[in-house]
């Protein structure tokens, strides 16, 4: 999973919460580590972006 606007980004944030907390072996909690793990990438490289452009 890539997040590449932020359009993206909300939806992911929103569905993470509303998966926060899902059991572990569920569909939801796979999603949710897909979900954080693209949210970590993209706000690190916007996180990147902003430093370059210093």
């Amino acid at each position: 999973m890539k997040i590449s606007n932020e359009t993206e980004y909300e939806k992911a944030s929103e569905r993470a919460d509303e998966i926060f907390g899902a059991k572990k072996g569920t569909p939801e909690e796979k999603e949710l580590q897909e979900l954080l793990r693209a949210i970590k990438e993209y706000e690190d490289d916007f996180i990147r972006m902003l430093k370059d452009n210093d």
